[in-house]
């Protein structure tokens, strides 16, 4: 009897901090993709930002990762990755889908899941031509967000690509206004899990910068 091919979800992003966004887009893609499992994978730094900019705004990646982690920790789903962290290279997603297309095998059926915003500049990502080779790609997107999906999708069918959009209603939270609700003193309980939050508050993250 043929084993069921494995079907994994790979979810990248600075996640400065993780939030129910986050966790509601990869549960609805676990959901919707019938995906056995959905891996975080914390990025170490954002080659389309400066040096500069990365470190002003960002938490470390001992702090993100440590907060993914905890965020997830009730999800038996749900996993973490060091891989981009370890690597301590600016995140290409080529090389992280490469990693887990060596990791689960040929046979396994892998899926990039970003938001919207950093989809559309897929176009410009190095190796972005050999991409269709790994996976195909899920892109959340908030229901106020429209992008020229003909103008996009056109554009990804020329690079061999298949990619999905997956809306997810009323979750307007992203992690910018969560950093700048702690800075001015706001709560930010409901937004991330309460364990994210009392951990943030431990240890002081975001209130004078980047943690």
């Amino acid at each position: 009897m043929d084993e069921r091919v494995p079907r994994v979800g790979i979810m990248g992003g600075s996640f400065n901090p993780i939030h129910h966004g986050h966790l509601f887009a990869a549960q609805e893609a676990l959901s919707r993709f019938h995906l056995d499992r959905i891996i975080f994978v914390p990025a170490y730094r954002n080659p389309f930002k400066t040096t500069e900019e990365w470190e002003h705004e960002m938490a470390s990646g001992f702090h993100r990762f440590a907060m993914v982690e905890l965020a997830t920790s009730t999800n038996p789903r749900f996993f973490v990755s060091r891989f981009e962290l370890d690597r301590k290279m600016d995140s290409y997603a080529l090389e992280t889908v490469k990693h887990f297309h060596d990791e689960f095998g040929e046979q396994a059926q892998l899926y990039f899941i970003t938001g919207t915003d950093a989809v559309l500049t897929m176009p410009e990502w190095r190796g972005i031509e050999e991409f269709h080779k790994y996976c195909e790609v899920i892109a959340v997107s908030r229901p106020t967000h429209i992008p020229d999906y003909e103008q996009f999708i056109a554009r990804m069918h020329s690079l061999g690509l298949k990619v999905y959009f997956l809306t997810i209603p009323a979750l307007e939270i992203s992690s910018s206004d969560i950093r700048d609700r702690l800075r001015r003193g706001r709560p930010i309980r409901y937004l991330t899990p309460t364990a994210v939050a009392i951990y943030i508050e431990k240890y002081g993250i975001y209130l004078n910068g980047s943690g």
